[in-house]
């Protein structure tokens, strides 16, 4: 099952369960959507975390994300549009906080949701002027609304009829993954029990008693399991998973190297620092200034991919269970 990476947990039937994601097709798929759309594309899993996407966000997305407010309102956004569509198993059109129309849909598995997919974010065909009165109130709180504006003004309108046809296209590719197997159900031994919840936790702060006790694992034997499977700490698998996080960020947005850290589930910046130097080789403020860019800089960062190679390490296993 080569290019399968593990993704969540979920629960079925009271039985833990794990979501595996092809990231080659998927990628493929959202890929040719963006070239007909030209709109971002992403699929989320259960919990609500990004699981691929087809381009990086619009230029009014970026300026609006690049402010620590301005993430946490898309965040809160995206989770209750997402909680809508899995109350309601069915198509979701929204605008969100700052007015922007955008599609969630829901990709189902015999009525057991897997995951999402989310498009956006363009404007519907009424005035433009009355919408950005509507989006400036909206993002009143914005630095630069200057421009915003110039941004809102490159953003696509669209007529409520194709709105709804890109809509229907997007819920035809829902089906579509799931009956070509892009997202598979399977179910969980302990080492993927164990990077699945790092995956998904690593972002809050974690101790040993703490994942032994949700994962219902023994510590000497949670310890045992990672080393066996990983060749690595429980400690080592979180800092890389941390680590990978803060290369996104840094890349992604300008909150601040200690407001990295913090969303990464480090609270001592200057801990977050030296980890990050050890484990890449560059302070992160070098990084942020070359990012993944510079091809030179990044063939010296071993530890970028690592993590998510030992993810893809583990769905090559799991295809050896199925």
């Amino acid at each position: 099952m080569v290019g399968y990476i593990l993704s969540c947990i979920i629960i079925v039937g009271g039985n833990q369960m794990a979501l595996i994601f092809n990231f080659e097709k998927l990628g493929e798929l959202l890929n040719s959507l963006y070239l007909i759309t030209n709109r971002k594309i992403t699929l989320k899993d259960d919990n609500f975390n990004d699981v691929i996407t087809s381009n990086t966000a619009c230029e009014f997305c970026k300026l609006i994300q690049s402010m620590p407010h301005g993430l946490t309102l898309c965040q809160q956004c995206d989770m209750r549009a997402l909680t809508h569509v899995r109350e309601k198993n069915r198509l979701h059109i929204y605008r969100c906080h700052a007015g922007l129309i955008e599609v969630a849909v829901p990709v189902m598995e015999k009525g057991q949701l897997l995951a999402y997919l989310m498009y956006g974010q363009v404007l519907d065909d009424s005035s433009l002027e009355e919408q950005w009165t509507i989006v400036a109130q909206r993002c009143k709180w914005h630095d630069n609304l200057s421009a915003l504006h110039d941004a809102f003004h490159k953003l696509d309108q669209l007529e409520r009829s194709t709105l709804l046809a890109y809509a229907d296209v997007l819920s035809a590719c829902a089906s579509f993954i799931w009956l070509r197997e892009y997202v598979k159900q399977t179910e969980l031994d302990e080492p993927q029990l164990i990077l699945s919840y790092i995956d998904k936790n690593h972002m809050r702060p974690l101790t040993l008693r703490t994942i032994s006790s949700e994962l219902g694992i023994g510590r000497t034997k949670l310890c045992e399991t990672a080393r066996k499977a990983f060749s690595r700490s429980i400690h080592d698998l979180i800092l890389l998973r941390r680590i990978d996080s803060a290369k996104k960020l840094l890349t992604t947005s300008d909150l601040t190297i200690g407001q990295i850290a913090e969303s990464v589930g480090m609270n001592d910046c200057s801990y977050f620092v030296k980890v990050f130097k050890t484990a890449t080789g560059y302070t992160p403020s070098k990084y942020r200034k070359h990012g993944d860019a510079d091809k030179e800089l990044d063939n010296n960062m071993p530890a970028t991919t690592e993590y998510m190679n030992l993810m893809k390490t583990e769905g090559d296993l799991l295809d050896n269970h199925l």
